[in-house]
């Protein structure tokens, strides 16, 4: 009878484990839409001059499983595939041809991150605010 108790409790702490885990971190999903504000540079470590520029983000988040996630990001026109994941401090990280960007959540729907990007061709930072659509 105790081997069998022990059993139920073990199988019940294995069942439960993830659903603890998944609810752990914030749900992503949804449109995020806003605006980057960047500066960047042609041909680094030559003498040229900084451009500044601005343009709008929308970020479609259509996929998570706990801590990671997966959706798209359309700037200028163009929609490039985002991966990423949420870390223990619920820092947003994530990667998209050509760069990455570190966030955090500023609210449940308000996401403020930056990415840089460095090739042997230019280099560009930048930062945005990113609201979920509603």
């Amino acid at each position: 009878m105790r081997r069998t108790a022990a059993l139920a409790f073990a199988l019940a702490t294995f069942m439960a484990g993830p659903a603890i885990a998944a609810d752990a971190f914030p749900d992503l999903k949804g449109t995020w839409t806003g605006k980057g504000e960047g500066v960047f540079v042609t041909s680094p470590g030559s003498p040229t001059h900084s451009q500044f520029a601005e343009v709008d983000i929308t970020v479609v988040i259509d996929a998570q499983e706990d801590r990671r996630f997966a959706g798209t990001i359309t700037m200028s026109g163009a929609t490039k595939p985002v991966v990423g994941v949420i870390t223990e401090s619920d820092r947003i990280l994530w990667s998209e041809p050509g760069g990455f960007v570190e966030g955090h959540l500023a609210d449940a729907n308000t996401i403020e991150g930056c990415f840089l990007r460095v090739s042997e061709f230019s280099q560009l930072a930048a930062c945005e605010v990113l609201k979920r659509q509603q």
